[in-house]
């Protein structure tokens, strides 16, 4: 009985895994480009696109076509699927399946006839290509790797425009740091019918309001779904600590360490960071600033102790070489 749980377990892990899609260029030996298209075109209209097929495997290979349409899910960005039966998912067309020789690259077209009667906006599917043919319907799954292109694709009509920034602060509300890196967030909200692209920079200010640094907001450069909320995220940080470095043992060795790292990424005193971004057809603008405060407090008591040192010290020295060059002068006069 007990052997039987296993095997059961055993079937059900196998199928879990297998059911795995991912949405990396390259996945289990088939790598896709581009990974995503962004097109536009009108009613009526016959989109004719390329995609092209890798087969990163030393054995030929057979892929599968299938068309699945996507909106977004929570305000991570990450797409959910769901079966077309009516959309984008099923306005497109391409071979049923390729065969790839072992390296070989190939160029696969698809179209996309978009109805006389389709709705104006945004409309969004993905094309996969898997190991698997697709279920032919009732509810049918295949089991097999999927590697797929997103579409986003925006018909012309009466275009809806309506978003705004929701919020934008440190991440977690964070207000006192040590040292850098600070972490920002910001949520931006679209309630029109199309997708949005927010575009556009942090600006950091220091204690002076002089600009220390600009950073790019949507590296990405990530969409927000129509009737969905994103959140983006952006950090400010001058040096990284590279993944092999090794960090010296006991506290007199992390002391050290921490004061080499503050002061690559030096930076003390109140900051400002202005986020500007623009969005829509006619680039209508948004802005929001946020205080934050950082404080090296390892590298400053450094700091402040070498300058008592050389205080301390240096005036002893400077006063000991008056006392030298006067008693010099006094007996050059007497030797006169």
């Amino acid at each position: 009985m007990n052997s039987l749980k296993i095997v059961k377990t055993c079937i059900l892990l196998i199928a879990f895994f297998g059911l795995f899609v991912t949405f990396s260029h390259t996945a289990h030996a088939l790598t896709i480009s581009p990974p995503r298209l962004e097109l536009s075109g009108d009613p009526g209209d016959l989109i004719k696109e390329n995609l092209t097929l890798t087969n990163e495997k030393n054995v030929t290979q057979k892929f599968f076509l299938s068309f699945e349409n996507f909106e977004a899910q929570g305000e991570s960005g990450t797409p959910s699927f769901v079966e077309p039966k009516s959309g984008l998912g099923t306005w497109m067309s391409a071979e049923p399946s390729v065969s790839l020789l072992p390296g070989e690259s190939k160029i696969i077209p698809f179209t996309i006839k978009i109805p006389e009667n389709a709705e104006a906006g945004g409309h969004f599917a993905s094309v996969f290509w898997g190991t698997s043919p697709s279920g032919s319907g009732g509810g049918q799954v295949s089991i097999g790797a999927k590697v797929g292109t997103l579409i986003l694709l925006s018909v012309s009509g009466d275009i809806k425009e309506e978003a705004g920034l929701l919020s934008f602060n440190t991440l977690n509300n964070k207000f006192f740091y040590k040292t850098l890196p600070v972490s920002f967030e910001y949520r931006f909200k679209n309630d029109g019918n199309d997708r949005i692209k927010p575009v556009g920079n942090a600006l950091i200010r220091n204690t002076l309001f002089i600009p220390t640094e600009k950073i790019d907001a949507n590296i990405s450069l990530g969409n927000v779904l129509p009737g969905s909320t994103r959140k983006y995220d952006f950090k400010w940080l001058e040096y990284e600590r590279d993944a092999n470095d090794v960090n010296r043992e006991g506290y007199f060795g992390n002391f050290i360490d921490n004061i080499s790292y503050q002061w690559k990424n030096f930076a003390v005193g109140l900051y400002s960071a202005n986020l500007k971004l623009a969005y829509g057809i006619n680039s209508q603008e948004v802005s929001k600033t946020v205080l934050f405060f950082v404080f090296p407090w390892e590298l400053v008591l450094v700091m402040l102790f070498s300058l008592f040192i050389i205080y301390f010290f240096g005036g002893k020295i400077i006063r000991k070489y008056n006392r030298y060059i006067i008693e010099k002068a006094r007996n050059g006069m007497k030797i006169s």
